[in-house]
Order: C-alpha cells, then sequence, then structure tokens
C-alpha cells in the first residue's frame, strides 16, 4: 500500500515570497528540541500520574486545583493540591511517581502536605499565565511549568488532545514568569489558530507518511512543535515551513535544516518526496 503524507497549514498562507531566511545554527534547533522534548516528557507524567492519582482519589476532587509535574532525581513526580489561603503554601492532597516513563504509583496526603519553594511558585505562575491566555474557542488546553536553571519558569498552554484519531496543532503560548510565578517576563506566542490533524491512515490512499504545517510567528520551528512529533501517534515525522525556510522534525525530536524554499517549493517538492499519493488537508 502506497505511503501518503499528510499535510496541513495552520495559516492560509505557504510563505513569503522573496524571503531569504539565513539558516539557523544547530545550537538554536537544539534548544528548540531540547524543550519540545522536556514538554513532551512533563505532558506523559502528568497524563500517567493524573491516571494514577484518579483511581484512588475515585472522583473527588475537591482541593485539585493544580496538577504540577517536577523531574527530580528520583524521576518525574506529580503534585495535585491548591494554594493556601494566604497564597504562600502548596497543599498536596495527592502525589504521584513514576516507577518508569509509563506507570506511576499514587498516595493520599490526609491532611494535606504543606509545602514551599517550586509548587506554590508553579501555581503562581500557571494563574498569572492563564490571566493573560487568549485561548481559542471551543478546545480544552493542558498546562505545563517547566523550572530554568536561573529560577525563572517557562509556562506552556497548548490544546488537549481529547479524540485518539486526532491531534491538535497550534492556538498555544509559551511564557517566562519570574521566580515568585507573579510576572510574566516574557510571552511568545507559538502558534495562532488550531487545526485537528487526522493521525489515521486512509484505506484509498495508503498509511500516513509525514505532516506539514506552517509557522508565521517565527523563522524556526516551535518548541510544541517537537512535542507534537513525539506526543502523537503513530510517530511520524513533520515538516515545517517557517518563512520561506523548511525544517524537518524527526521522530526523535531532531530538527533538520533543509533550506530556504521559494513561494512555489510545495508543488514540487510535494512530487519529489512523497511516494504515489498525497492528501493535502487544510484547516
Amino acid at each position: 500500500m502506497a505511503a501518503v503524507a499528510l499535510f496541513a497549514s495552520l495559516t492560509w498562507c505557504v510563505g513569503v515570497a522573496g524571503a531569504q531566511i539565513p539558516p539557523r545554527v544547530p545550537n538554536d534547533l537544539a534548544s528548540i528540541s531540547q524543550r519540545g522534548r522536556v514538554l513532551a516528557a512533563y505532558d506523559r507524567a502528568a497524563w500517567h500520574g493524573s491516571d494514577a492519582a484518579e483511581a484512588i482519589a475515585k472522583g473527588d476532587d475537591a482541593g485539585l486545583r493544580f496538577f504540577i509535574a517536577r523531574d527530580t532525581a528520583m524521576g518525574w513526580v506529580v503534585d495535585f493540591g491548591e494554594l493556601d489561603p494566604t497564597g504562600t503554601a502548596f497543599l498536596t492532597r495527592y502525589e504521584a511517581r513514576g516507577t518508569d516513563g509509563a506507570h506511576f504509583l499514587a498516595q493520599k496526603f490526609a491532611p494535606p502536605r504543606s509545602d514551599s519553594g517550586f509548587l506554590p511558585a508553579a501555581a503562581h505562575a500557571i494563574l498569572t499565565a492563564e490571566a493573560a491566555f487568549t485561548p481559542v474557542k471551543g478546545y480544552k488546553y493542558n498546562v505545563a511549568v517547566i523550572p530554568n536553571a536561573d529560577g525563572t519558569m517557562y509556562v506552556y498552554l497548548y490544546p488537549a488532545q481529547v479524540d485518539r484519531d486526532h491531534f491538535p496543532i497550534g492556538g498555544d503560548e509559551r511564557y517566562v514568569l519570574s521566580a515568585d510565578g507573579k510576572a510574566i517576563l516574557d510571552a511568545h506566542r507559538m502558534h495562532n489558530g488550531i487545526i485537528n490533524q487526522s493521525m489515521t491512515s486512509d484505506a484509498q490512499t495508503g498509511t500516513l507518511a509525514g505532516t506539514w504545517h506552517t509557522v508565521i510567528v517565527d523563522d524556526v520551528p516551535q518548541d510544541t512543535d517537537v512535542f507534537w512529533v513525539l506526543a502523537r501517534q503513530p510517530a511520524i515525522p513533520d515538516y515545517v515551513s517557517a518563512k520561506g525556510h523548511m525544517y524537518r522534525i524527526n521522530v526523535d525530536g531532531s530538527i533538520v535544516d533543509l533550506g530556504s524554499r521559494p513561494v512555489s517549493w510545495k508543488t514540487r517538492w510535494h512530487e519529489r518526496r512523497v511516494p504515489e499519493r498525497s492528501s493535502i488537508r487544510a484547516a
């Protein structure tokens, strides 16, 4: 059966006519890859940690305003709880610890455990970012808080996958928050609209071989572009057109600079690289 590439655009344009974007140095692309890999690991921990906590909570979600994942020396830990009335402590009601990449064991704290340090700061960071964020209507969102070496935090807000056969891409933003989580130091909209990318094969056109989309806010792939490739199934590469430049994100999250492409590159690249047939679907 023929392989097929699924192409989708987050905008209704392919590139910028005449744009000549110099190639990014490998360190730039490596940093994007690393942030995307960390985000994918965070998302996976939050997913499986939530399943473990829900299994013992049995529907009791009182006081579970936040769930915050942390990458520790002993593996990923996900804490569930809320800020205390003063906002200075995080009251942890459940905690799930990873035994490997997909298995977590949860425990309940009664009374809740009072935590200082990263957890209350991360909770404030979530509140601050959510207050500033403009979501795309009709979509549920996930949130991730990832600490930086300088004490600041990245906060990502990105659409949640609710349909096994479709992966929502776009409508996301990355914030840099102060160490206490109360001030936004930087805000970067990574994509504007959202496409629901079908991840199923087509009986007439064959199996899914790759995807394509555009980025108009930057000249490189975004952190969440790497996350999508690592999180979605089946594992297939994604091609990103960014202001006249083309990149390939491999299934391990690495990014390959394929060079500049003119505005009419789409048809020529499509004919040269897509075996036998293609399926072009736009948002």
